[in-house]
């Protein structure tokens, strides 16, 4: 649970939890093999093997982040993150990208007016558990990371996360009543 005597920090995702990722990410990688399985089936992470090469995967993601301004935010993130704030989380955008996408995510938050604090990009969000007391993401290893660090953790449901046994629900709105049920009530 979250301590009532510290700062409440929280890390939220933005790739498939403040906007919607697959079909796009999906898009890219049926230029490279139009024989590439649907988001609606990727029921595990390396989907993608046998479709194409780790050079080309992580190639179309980082276009992707690159062109990062011309793809809208869920309807409601904005909302979500404000509410967040407003629960007096400090919000850590947290996402696996290069560091080189930094200028492209800061402009499309502004853009949107996505509120955060500050923005951690790397391909390793655990750095930021010692300080954390939520999580919102849809990785089924972060999450696991998360639940191992005993942090409070939640995400989007997603085909390659619906089997887990981690808070998932379908609407960010719904993700801001569980954290509000397990984080506000030890500050009240």
């Amino acid at each position: 649970m979250c301590s009532l005597y510290i700062v409440k920090k929280i890390a939220v995702d933005i790739d498939n939890i403040l906007w919607d990722f697959s079909p796009v990410f999906w898009e890219r990688l049926r230029r490279i093999n139009p024989d590439i399985i649907p988001p609606t089936v990727w029921n595990r992470w390396d989907f993608w093997h046998q479709y194409v090469t780790t050079k080309q995967l992580y190639g179309a993601i980082k276009e992707i982040h690159l062109e990062q301004e011309k793809f809208r935010p869920f309807d409601d993130a904005s909302l979500f993150l404000s509410s967040l704030r407003d629960m007096g989380f400090y919000i850590i955008i947290a996402s696996h990208r290069e560091k080189g996408t930094i200028e492209p995510t800061e402009r499309w938050l502004g853009m949107y007016r996505l509120v955060y604090d500050e923005i951690h990009l790397s391909s390793d969000k655990s750095v930021l558990f010692n300080d954390l007391c939520a999580v919102v993401d849809d990785s089924p290893s972060v999450l696991d990371k998360a639940k191992a660090a005993g942090i409070v953790r939640a995400g989007l449901r997603c085909p390659w996360n619906k089997d887990t046994d981690h808070p998932l629900f379908d609407t960010l709105p719904e993700i801001l009543s569980y954290l509000k049920s397990v984080c506000n009530t030890a500050h009240g």
